[in-house]
């Protein structure tokens, strides 16, 4: 590691509270690598250098645990070299191959993996215990040979809190919170729209847990409010993962939204549509013009966004998604997944929008141009807004760098939509003659009509 990015390693470790200007100081004039000599002194722990490090390279610090990995991947690729480098394959779609290493610096390794499995590589962060542990798992000694490499790794109490995780995902929870108190952390699921509590855990412990999340989403830098969204496999359930840190009085705090993989993509019938607005939704997909589907569940948003285009296609028509990740594949139509290029992409994509487009979130002033340019070209286009209701959606609408007017003559209604158990609640704002007139005309008050 270069002088630069020592310096840099050790000023994340002091902003973050796991050492001090003086334990630094120290260990710098050791003249060893600045983690191994921390570790040494035990200043610091293997977990929390881990957690640093991936601040600093830009690489997620995961955690995997027996049940998590593909044991069969792992022995396609010579111990001897896994053990060398101390690394274990975790995933491999097509050619691109996620592998977890102690030393995420080591270029050498990915070369030789590279070379050997004809996959692009890609690196993550984990202790090297945990790796250690899961080489022992996938190449045990043989018969009257002295024991593994290492035993078993016990973090009890972290590994404690992703119990909780894992059985709340084999619960079917909605949401999983970490709340720290004045004296210990709350953890709590929500079930059926109601929240329960699990267990109460060390603050610290829960710190380290929430460590290791911001790691593994990508959450680098201050303590602020962060978002981001996470796609992994937990015992056996595929599920996709809104992450939410932000801090409070006691620590940081984390709140886990999860889904589980639908499958195939839902129908209206499906999604046992209840409320209002649920007889005149196919009404809704006879002519051009822009939908928006509003609430403030994502995946609420993303079933009925794909509801909706099912119920709206057939041989004739050219159906095209564009999202951040795909939510649901559909072998008929031509799907988007943009990444983080969501709103620099969709105006590309969207010059061609055929006959019906999904997009997944209209609320930023470039996306909805183009959602509009679509609309201008003879196309259908549902498209996702995050807002409480319909009038808090107009609202937000209204504050778009977007024409008015325009934005106003495209859209044709409102459907907001929200989970209730299985079933969905939708309530439909057409967006009527009278209605355009009175919003053009109220001088910005958007909601006074519907509030």
């Amino acid at each position: 590691m270069s002088e630069l990015a020592k310096k840099r390693l050790g000023e994340i470790l002091v902003e973050r509270g796991f050492i001090s200007e003086d334990q630094l100081s120290e260990a710098l004039r050791s003249g060893k690598r600045l983690g191994e000599a921390l570790l040494e002194r035990g200043a610091l722990s293997a977990d929390e250098l881990n957690w640093a490090l991936s601040e600093l390279l830009g690489v997620p610090y995961v955690e995997f645990r027996d049940e998590m990995v593909d044991f069969d991947l792992v022995r396609t690729i010579p111990e001897e070299v896994l053990r060398r480098h101390n690394a274990f394959p975790v995933l491999r779609i097509g050619d691109e191959l996620t592998v977890i290493m102690s030393d995420p610096t080591n270029r050498h390794a990915v070369v030789e993996l590279e070379a050997l499995t004809g996959a692009k590589v890609t690196v993550a962060i984990a202790a090297r215990e945990t790796i250690a542990h899961l080489l022992d798992k996938a190449f045990p000694p043989e018969v009257g040979e002295p024991g593994g490499v290492f035993g078993d790794v016990e973090v009890a109490e972290v590994g404690g809190v992703y119990a909780l995780f894992a059985a709340a995902v084999a619960e079917g929870a909605t949401e999983l919170h970490l709340e720290p108190l004045r004296f210990d952390t709350r953890v709590r699921i929500r079930l059926e729209g109601r929240l329960v509590e699990r267990a109460r855990v060390p603050r610290s412990v829960a710190a380290a847990a929430i460590a290791r999340l911001r790691g593994t989403a990508g959450l680098r830098g201050a303590t602020l409010p962060r978002q981001a969204s996470v796609r992994t496999r937990v015992e056996s359930h595929d599920v996709e993962l809104e992450v939410l840190l932000y801090p409070t009085l006691y620590g940081e705090a984390a709140t886990l939204r999860i889904w589980r993989s639908f499958g195939e993509a839902p129908t209206l019938e499906a999604l046992e549509l209840e409320g209002p607005g649920r007889d005149g939704l196919t009404g809704l997909l006879r002519d051009a013009g822009l939908v928006v589907v509003t609430g403030l569940d994502p995946r609420a948003r993303a079933a009925l966004l794909y509801a909706l285009a099912r119920a709206a296609a057939d041989e004739s028509k050219r159906i095209l998604t564009v999202e951040r990740a795909v939510s649901f594949v559909v072998p008929e139509f031509v799907q988007v997944p943009l990444g983080s290029d969501t709103e620099d992409g969709a105006a590309t994509v969207l010059a061609n929008p055929g006959d019906v487009a999904v997009v997944e979130d209209v609320g930023r002033g470039p996306t909805c141009l183009a959602a509009l340019g679509g609309v201008e070209q003879g196309a259908l286009v549902l498209g996702g807004l995050s807002a409480t209701s319909s009038a808090s959606a107009l609202a937000r609408l209204a504050d778009l760098a977007v024409p008015r007017r325009a934005l106003l003559g495209a859209t044709r209604a409102l459907v907001h939509v929200r989970r209730v158990g299985s079933r969905h609640h939708v309530e439909v704002l057409s967006m009527t003659e009278e209605l355009r007139h009175e919003l053009l005309s109220g001088q910005g008050t958007w909601t006074s009509r519907i509030s």
